[in-house]
């Protein structure tokens, strides 16, 4: 016998309890309140007799969200949500869809996958065993990979992986990591805009002393010579060569184009003369190919720098724990930064005064 307890009577909608007086429909087995089945004096699913069809009680309510079991894993995150979410409640990823459909997975994402249960020891810094970072807008994820798609298991050079590079890195390695691999696999450069644009400064900012000391002097001397050049030879000689014109120094070197074609024939009577009005010009040249040199080397140059730090780590057994002296000698020295920013501004604005 069927349980009416709870069950809307179709008249008056109102949830049967067990105290009330409660008739069925003998043809479909309707339930109704003794008094609504009198005031309609029949059945009100004529439609279910004239098919021969049975009442049946309507289906319970769906229980709320929070209210179901919560197995479904984030494969981003690894939290777990209802069954009939659609999104992750931690982190807003799209979840797997069970039952009718077939599971959708995440977008392909390498070196990162669930955190749950997973746990990283003292001082290790391992990329692509955690959670992704990163932020989800609406239901498209969007994915921050330390890595840039690299796998930290991956073989950079003989004995040093990607994961180890990564760690001495550290700043900025979804930039250099996928820079690697991409040398590694064409054999070819790739310009990198901070070291063109900072040279030495860069070097010395990712901690390649070296290399960073010897461009920085020859980025310095080459400075000097150009204001010594330009101060000392190069406007002296221009000078003299207008007062051979007879070019009125006093009034400045607003020049006509009679003037200029008579000091280009002056110019052209001295090929020395002309060095030496060139001479800042070669500096300022030299400048720039080491900038660019640096520019289309830097990078290489500084996975060269990464390989051989952790070769170097690795088999001095400098400490019993070599992800931690990577983490020391890694990263990068911003004191060096604030001290080349400062170093330039006296050089620009002072020595000049100076000279």
């Amino acid at each position: 016998m069927i349980n009416f307890t709870g069950i809307k009577c179709p008249v008056c909608g109102k949830a049967f309890t067990d105290e009330d007086d409660i008739v069925v429909c003998p043809a479909c087995g309707a339930p109704y309140h003794r008094e609504c089945y009198q005031e309609k004096g029949k059945c009100i699913f004529d439609d279910l007799h004239e098919k021969g069809k049975e009442w049946a009680p309507p289906p319970p309510p769906k229980p709320p969200v929070t209210a179901e079991v919560k197995d479904t894993e984030c494969l981003f995150c690894g939290g777990l949500n209802a069954r009939s979410a659609k999104l992750c409640a931690h982190c807003g990823a799209p979840l797997p869809i069970m039952g009718e459909r077939e599971v959708k997975s995440p977008p392909p994402f390498t070196g990162a996958g669930p955190a749950a249960g997973r746990q990283q020891a003292p001082g290790q810094q391992a990329y692509g065993t955690g959670a992704p970072q990163g932020r989800y807008y609406g239901q498209v994820p969007f994915v921050f990979d330390p890595m840039g798609g690299v796998s930290p298991a991956d073989t950079l050079d003989m004995g040093v992986s990607y994961g180890d590079a990564s760690k001495l890195v550290r700043q900025n390695t979804s930039y250099y990591m996928p820079t690697f691999r991409y040398m590694k696999q064409t054999g070819r450069n790739k310009f990198n805009f901070s070291a063109f644009l900072f040279s030495g400064a860069w070097m010395l900012y990712r901690k390649q002393y070296k290399y960073g000391i010897v461009v920085t002097a020859l980025m310095f001397l080459l400075y000097l010579l150009y204001l010594a050049s330009s101060i000392f030879v190069a406007t002296p000689a221009l000078l003299e060569v207008m007062k051979q014109a007879g070019i009125d120094v006093s009034a400045g070197l607003s020049l006509t184009n009679e003037q200029i074609l008579v000091i280009s024939q002056f110019i052209a009577q001295e090929p020395s003369l002309y060095l030496e009005l060139c001479l800042p010009m070669i500096c300022l040249l030299l400048m720039l190919a080491l900038m660019i040199f640096i520019g289309v080397r830097g990078n290489k140059m500084y996975m060269r720098h990464c390989i051989v730090t952790v070769r170097r780590v690795k088999s001095a057994d400098l400490a019993a724990e070599p992800n931690m002296t990577l983490d020391q000698k890694g990263g990068v020295n911003t004191s060096v930064a604030v001290c080349m920013f400062v170093c330039y501004f006296l050089l620009v604005n002072v020595v000049p005064l100076l000279l």
